[in-house]
């Protein structure tokens, strides 16, 4: 036996709230609603990252950080890190790049 109803042709306005399904007012967010979100997801997915994940991570964005300055920039972050540091790295890749060529 099949159960079949139609539904009411003049609903009340008790039947029709039942019928409509909830959605919030907005979906747009307030620049601190945004921050808030954005905050607890990055959270969200740095909690459900490794070590590796999370250094990996942090270098990328600091070579992307990095890269976006110029050279005289960037050899100043060097230089702020360690004085000799700069020099000692430029020449270590100029060597592996004249050895690579000599291969």
């Amino acid at each position: 036996m099949n159960y079949y109803q139609k539904a009411n042709p003049n609903p009340t306005n008790s039947e029709m709230d039942s019928k409509t399904i909830l959605k919030p007012r907005t979906t747009e967010l307030t620049d601190s609603q945004r921050d808030k979100l954005t905050a607890q997801f990055a959270e969200l997915v740095a909690d459900n990252m490794d070590t590796k994940d999370l250094v990996r991570y942090a270098i990328d964005g600091m070579i992307e950080y990095f890269n976006e300055g110029s050279l005289d920039e960037l050899k100043e972050e060097v230089d702020n890190f360690d004085e000799e540091l700069y020099a000692t790295l430029v020449e270590d890749i100029l060597i592996t790049d004249l050895m690579k060529e000599a291969v």
